[in-house]
């Protein structure tokens, strides 16, 4: 037993001995929880809201006012035509959109109600979901406040929601992308470490290093393999994802497979 206890208290001090061994003992679960607490989060708290109002009237302007002053929404400016909304989405300068049309002021007058368009980025589907209901609430409670007043009459203002990029709110169009650049991740990175390690385990690193390669060849010839079975990896999880999971590549295929040499 003292043998033992000898031992246990000598892997001990080689831990604490070890800077590396302690900060992936403590260091990386503190930046995780961390980074995870703050990042993933599905609070909404000053998204960013872009609004094009073509009809330029008092009433927008008391909606507008309203969905920015609740405290989850911040202005993010003001849009001219609808071919920014795409160009403000893709740029990811905003998480929303609230459009009122250029007949939104005459629709209210003559008839007691208009549509404002909320348009969302459905690539987030849940943070869509809570943007929009948020927003439809706020302008369900506008119309509490100003349906009876002398200014609007009997005000209706009715919420239209659009998802962008997403408008049928799949789940697997959000985790599936996330779960493909993990598994590129997980498999290039660990196993070109393990087949290194592993010739340092079975002692023929050493035979390695006197042969006439160069270190930096022993290390591109490791990768190399990998690196291109890691390619097809990429091919075939794409294939999979988009005839399993119906998952559509917008844009340039070749641009998708280049960045994924990164991983």
């Amino acid at each position: 037993m003292k043998r033992f206890l000898g031992f246990v208290k000598k892997e001990f001090l080689h831990i604490f001995r070890d800077f590396r061994t302690l900060i992936i003992l403590f260091g990386i679960p503190t930046a995780q929880i961390l980074i995870f607490g703050f990042v993933v989060s599905t609070d909404i708290k000053d998204a960013r809201v872009a609004f094009l109002d073509l009809s330029k009237d008092e009433v927008t302007q008391k909606i507008s006012d309203k969905i920015c002053s609740s405290g989850f929404f911040r202005r993010a400016g003001d849009l001219e035509n609808f071919d920014e909304i795409d160009l403000v989405m893709k740029k990811g300068k905003v998480k929303a959109v609230v459009v009122f049309g250029a007949n939104f002021g005459h629709d209210l007058i003559s008839q007691n109600k208009a549509t404002i368009s909320i348009i969302a980025d459905g690539s987030e589907p849940n943070t869509a979901t809570l943007i929009t209901n948020y927003m439809t609430a706020i302008v369900t409670d506008f119309n509490r406040e100003f349906a009876g007043s002398s200014l609007s009459g009997n005000l209706l203002v009715q919420p239209e929601v659009k998802m962008f990029y997403n408008p049928e709110m799949k789940g697997h169009y959000m985790f599936v992308p996330g779960v493909i650049t993990l598994i590129l991740t997980l498999i290039c990175a660990l196993m070109t470490s393990v087949t290194i390690t592993k010739e340092k385990e079975f002692g023929t690193m050493e035979v390695l290093l006197v042969s006439p390669l160069k270190p930096l060849q022993i290390i591109l010839g490791k990768v190399t393999p990998y690196f291109l079975l890691s390619f097809i990896n990429v091919i075939f999880i794409l294939l999979l994802s988009f005839f399993v999971f119906d998952l559509p590549v917008k844009g340039s295929l070749v641009l998708l497979l280049t960045e994924s040499m990164l991983y």
